[in-house]
């Protein structure tokens, strides 16, 4: 009898965790375990258990383990509940889910949810992207445009609408323009502010009247975000407006922001502005001025003499990079310089423009044999960004550097070359 019943328990022990267990524990463990990628075979008893189970936590850990699991089958589960569970938390991890089944992010090796761990992805201030030709299943960004515009909880209805934009579902637009404007969404300005930011990572230009109409919205946020989004999506139309903002507003924010988005429309009706502010005493509104002259049929030539005089970076770069867009290019070795430099990211940003809209591509593989390592590596990373064929050999070449950070930039850049 004895021995019988050491054999059971052996048995038992040997079943491990189990969804039907009355221990929570046990369940999590169980969803932790049958929660291995390309483990499809688990998806319909984790699917039975996510209909009955109780506690929300365990529910947000089967959707995160639904993502690692993959398939073509799990968008619709997400949808689900994010349409249909009664917990608002559930339903913000579904939300989180749907966008990590199409932008993966890094494996810690446990289930990550919003219960387990103090940061929400989706509220990151970086924007992810999904990779080149992913395709979005219907079912999951209908849920999300639904949520976006009904949940009852304004922090789902926010969430939904931020990873619209990050999926760049631009088939929502249209949707996301009718959410923003309806006259009862008015006291929902999280919503409204994520939906104007999500129209300014998809840069459709049809949502450029729309987002313009709240560039003095009485939300200091949203009109912030509203003149960005003009911007990033060269809404030359907003210009003339963009350009009262920044003559008559009172507040430094406002009037910076406005200058910035200027200098992004690459609208020659700015000109008469951008050269105004060259003389000014303002550091930032010389830099933004010579950025917004360098996206426009501008021969810089004049800014020869004023560089002589320049004395701060930030605005140097900003003048460089006008006279090499208007083709003097003996410039651009000031501008590559200022890779090993504390303006680094703003050299980068330059670089890129020139040599994905500009034509200098050219110009720019010759810098992957600079005699210093962080030009080097710098330039790896910007022409593995813009992905042009005639980079990929120099690149190739660079996977051989000496220099550790040089070569693995150059992997790197290669392996996007890859993903394209």
């Amino acid at each position: 009898m004895l021995k019988l019943s050491v054999l059971i328990m052996t048995a038992l022990l040997l079943q491990g965790p189990s969804l039907e267990s009355t221990n929570p524990k046990d369940r999590q463990a169980a969803v932790e375990q049958m929660a291995r990628p390309g483990n499809t075979e688990a998806i319909p008893a984790l699917t039975s258990a996510l209909k009955k189970e109780s506690k929300s936590e365990i529910r947000a850990q089967i959707l995160s383990g639904l993502v690692r699991i993959g398939g073509s089958f799990i968008p619709p589960l997400l949808a689900g509940s994010l349409a249909t569970d009664l917990d608002k938390d559930v339903r913000l991890q579904a939300v989180e889910s749907i966008q990590r089944f199409y932008i993966p992010a890094g494996d810690t090796g446990t289930l990550q949810t919003l219960f387990n761990r103090a940061k929400n992805v989706v509220a990151s201030p970086q924007r992810p992207a999904p990779a080149t030709g992913v395709v979005l299943d219907k079912v999951a960004t209908d849920a999300l445009a639904t949520a976006m515009q009904r949940d009852s909880i304004e922090e789902v209805r926010a969430a939904s609408a931020r990873v619209l934009g990050n999926l760049m579902a631009k088939a929502y637009v249209p949707v996301m323009i009718t959410t923003l404007e309806d006259p009862q969404n008015q006291d929902y300005k999280a919503v409204r502010k994520e939906i104007v930011m999500s129209l300014g990572a998809i840069r459709d230009t049809t949502a450029g009247p729309a987002v313009q109409k709240t560039l003095r919205d009485r939300d200091a946020g949203i009109m912030t975000e509203s003149i960005i989004t003009i911007g990033l999506m060269g809404y030359a139309p907003a210009r003339p407006q963009l350009e009262e903002i920044f003559r008559t507003d009172t507040r430094r924010e406002m009037k910076e922001q406005a200058l910035e988005s200027l200098a992004m429309l690459r609208d020659p009706g700015g000109k008469p502005l951008f050269e105004s502010l060259i003389p000014s005493t303002n550091d930032y509104y010389r830099e933004k001025a010579a950025e917004g002259l360098a996206r426009m049929d501008y021969d810089a030539a004049p800014l020869v003499e004023t560089l002589k005089t320049e004395k701060k970076a930030n605005v140097r770069n900003a003048m460089t990079f006008a006279l090499v867009s208007s083709n003097h290019d003996d410039y651009v070795n000031e501008l590559t310089n200022a890779l090993n430099s504390r303006q680094s990211a703003q050299a980068e940003m330059y670089l890129f423009e020139l040599g994905k809209y500009r034509g200098k591509i050219n110009l720019l593989n010759g810098y992957l044999r600079s005699s210093d390592p962080k030009v080097r590596a710098g330039m790896a990373r910007i022409l593995g960004r813009i992905g042009d064929p005639s980079s990929r050999a120099p690149l190739d070449e660079l996977t051989k550097d000496p220099n550790t950070d040089v070569m693995r930039e150059a992997v790197n850049a290669l392996r996007l070359y890859n993903t394209r």
